[in-house]
């Protein structure tokens, strides 16, 4: 992540200009857009990828979107697919 400052006229300007965000979060805006056209993520680092991997799968569990989802090195991808959630067994104690 690159961090750099800014004056607050440029922040002004910006705030101003700032366009709405979808009804829903970001994970379930990717999902949507990824039934029906692919996208591939770029991360800085492996980690990130890997943390953005497993939100996107927990996002995509709870609403059923038909979206395969895979990881190469530092590179998420996104795209149409049959997902069929699991059924699992609850632990034994």
């Amino acid at each position: 992540m690159q961090v750099e400052k800014i004056s607050l006229d440029e922040f002004e300007k910006a705030q101003a200009a700032g366009a709405k965000r979808a009804p829903y979060g970001q994970n379930r805006a990717l999902l949507k857009k990824a039934e029906t056209e692919p996208c591939k993520l770029v991360f800085e680092s492996e980690k990130k990828a890997l943390s953005k991997l497993t939100a996107l799968s927990v996002v995509r569990r709870k609403m059923n979107a038909q979206v395969r989802i895979f990881r190469r090195e530092n590179a998420i991808f996104l795209g149409p697919g049959v997902y069929v959630p699991s059924n699992r067994a609850p632990r034994s104690k």
